[in-house]
């Protein structure tokens, strides 16, 4: 019934070898990570919510993919339906393209399109999302008001219930999507003919392994590429990398000849070779030079939601939903957690600065700022924990670690495995998916996860100091 839909289009402006890989060999596909399906959950609450603001819709998502063709011809019809005002998920299908629009809104004797996102700024890649369903939705004929992105506003602060006509604002793209018609039409011919290829297209790897987001068959194109490359160093830009690579110079002898021996270019290298790490260590002791005796090792988890759960705070507004203490004295361990009843959270900051107090140093590791948490909520005394908080992340960065998973993903997951390759953790975003879980089954493995991570900080700092 179709060729391509909106993600499989997205895909193929990005590689047209992904598309094909999507659609002929998925299996190949990489593992999906626990971030990756953070951020799909994100989308798709935030879209739930959008509909409250066009209530009393029809649904028209189907039961399985071997009814779209059904829902397409149930949508048409309801075009036509005066008692039929909104529909979610509305089913489109042009020039062997479909899309699954998530809001359409009869606008006099027009329809008004609408395409939700969760984020608080619009891309260059949710342009061409929503020219796509325009291209589809003007080859079905259907008559628009408008063409519109739906995302939400970061200026709204919640009082009471969330108001989603406060929450969320909209961006015409009609004007954008119609000067891309003819564009769009070469570009999903092009892409069909890919898809009917014999074999896959000869594509060189390239930024597009990355940009705009890291392919899904990256593991199946680098598996011949060497583990310890000089693509994986991060002293260069990608684009220069990938100009030298696909120039000729495909081996790291080839790469020494034209850097500096003593640059930091030729250290990560070293390091690649010699699949260890590499640090600066001056800077290192000159950040936590300090010795003292009584360290405690933090695990915050911090909560980014899209839409703000308390009143008073903006989308995206950081909350802390729990935290984990661990001695370096003698291993005591102090937990705390408001996955029950987020706002108990300024509390929990409370009891966080009293516990600290207790400690001459204060390590953790994250890519927020929890001095910044506990000045923003005007916690009393906080001033006298602050200023022996240090954040190990900014540290590592400041002192150019790096290790060969570190230079997309600079957590603690891959800084740890860095220093200990025998050794493999867990991801961070499993503990958030669990805090945010509706089973309470998963949210009570948090504080374990939590403990865990903690030892892995502890470990990661001694062994960086010895």
């Amino acid at each position: 019934m179709h060729i391509l839909s909106k993600s499989t289009y997205i895909k193929g402006e990005q590689c047209p070898k992904a598309l094909y890989m999507y659609k002929k060999h998925p299996y190949l596909r990489d593992r999906l990570s626990m971030e990756k399906r953070a951020k799909f959950k994100r989308g798709t609450d935030v879209g739930i919510l959008a509909r409250t603001y066009f209530p009393g819709g029809v649904n028209m998502t189907p039961a399985s993919p071997s009814q779209f063709g059904k829902m397409f011809e149930k949508t048409m019809q309801n075009l036509n339906d005066p008692n039929i005002n909104v529909m979610y998920e509305a089913i489109f299908i042009y020039n062997d393209t479909l899309i699954m629009l998530d809001i359409l809104v009869r606008d006099g004797d027009k329809w008004r399109a609408i395409e939700v996102k969760s984020s608080i700024s619009l891309s260059e890649t949710y342009y061409q999302d929503a020219a796509l369903q325009y291209y589809v939705l003007k080859g079905c004929k259907v008559q628009l008001s408008d063409m519109q992105l739906m995302y939400i506003d970061n200026e709204y602060v919640r009082n009471g219930d969330v108001d989603v006509k406060q929450l969320f604002k909209f961006q015409s793209v009609k004007e954008y999507a119609e000067q891309q018609l003819d564009s769009i039409d070469k570009k999903v011919n092009g892409l069909k003919d890919v898809v009917n290829l014999p074999n896959a297209p000869k594509i060189n790897i390239g930024t597009q392994c990355f940009i705009p987001y890291t392919c899904e068959f990256k593991g199946h194109c680098w598996k011949k590429i060497p583990k310890d490359i000089y693509l994986h160093t991060n002293a260069y830009s990608d684009k220069e990398l990938f100009s030298l690579y696909n120039s000729g110079i495909q081996t790291n002898k080839e790469f020494k000849k034209n850097i500096d021996p003593l640059s930091l270019e030729m250290n990560q290298l070293d390091a690649l070779e010699q699949d260890t790490f590499y640090i600066n260590y001056k800077t290192l002791y000159s950040t936590l030079e300090k010795k003292v005796r009584s360290i405690a090792f933090l695990n915050i988890l911090f909560y980014r939601p899209a839409v703000p759960v308390l009143d008073g705070h903006r989308p995206y507004q950081e909350i802390i939903l729990a935290f984990s203490i661990l001695s370096n004295e003698n291993s005591e361990v102090v937990n705390w957690n408001c996955l029950d009843d987020y706002s108990k959270m300024e509390d929990g900051l409370k009891i966080l600065t009293e516990e600290l107090k207790r400690f001459e140093k204060v390590i953790y590791f994250s890519a927020q700022n929890i001095n910044f948490m506990l000045q923003r909520y005007n916690i009393m005394d906080s001033k006298d924990v602050t200023y022996k908080i240090i954040n190990l992340r900014d540290v590592l960065k400041e002192s150019d670690f790096f290790t060969s998973k570190t230079k997309y993903d600079f957590s603690l997951k891959t800084i740890y495995e860095g220093l200990f390759p025998e050794e493999t953790i867990f991801e961070h975003s499993r503990i958030i998916l669990n805090a945010t879980s509706d089973n309470e089954l998963e949210r009570i493995l948090v504080i374990d996860d939590m403990e865990e991570e903690n030892y892995c900080l502890k470990k990661a700092y001694k062994h960086l100091l010895n």
